[in-house]
């Protein structure tokens, strides 16, 4: 059993490598995350942590705009970050963003863009929720198993959808 578990451990740990890394620390103000996006990549951070997320410093030259270049799951608990916005933000405990789709539970979001007609992907945890458009951002009308759905590793978008998806 215990040689399980230690294996387990090492396929967790080997599955890290290569994964961006978010500097997270803990204050009684709340929890301070780095999350750094490198040229035009997206990139996603965990803030192991729930509350309402703002930007406390920007750390790029690139301009970093919420909703743009920078956004939150609803509950905050993790960060994204794309077109090379850097930054340090907070978790403020508390708050947290609500929202129904359905039945109840906690909404999370992301924003997910097809830029220049071209295929992205949006690394979020979707695995086993429900994932919906909650706004569309783009002229191009977003359709599910069109120009956006899910796989394994979260949503994709493809030929100028761009919207902010809702998961729960």
């Amino acid at each position: 059993m215990r040689t399980r578990s230690i294996l387990a451990l090492a396929i967790a740990l080997a599955g890290l490598v290569g994964a961006p890394v978010a500097q997270a620390e803990r204050r009684p103000s709340g929890v301070r995350v780095e999350c750094s996006s490198r040229g035009d990549r997206y990139e996603y951070c965990r803030t192991f942590a729930i509350g309402t997320v703002r930007l406390e410093r920007q750390l790029s030259k690139t301009p970093c705009r919420q909703y743009q270049t920078w956004g939150a799951d609803g509950d905050g608990s993790g960060v994204w970050v794309r077109d090379g916005c850097r930054g340090v933000f907070v978790v403020q405990p508390g708050g947290g963003a609500g929202g129904h789709h359905g039945g109840g539970g906690r909404v999370a979001t992301v924003t997910c863009t097809s830029k220049d007609y071209s295929y992205a992907h949006c690394d979020v945890p979707v695995w086993g929720r429900s994932v919906w458009v909650q706004r569309q951002l783009s002229d191009k009308r977003c359709v599910q198993g069109n120009n956006w759905g899910v796989d394994w590793r979260g949503i994709w978008v493809d030929r100028g959808c761009n919207a902010v998806f809702a998961i729960r």
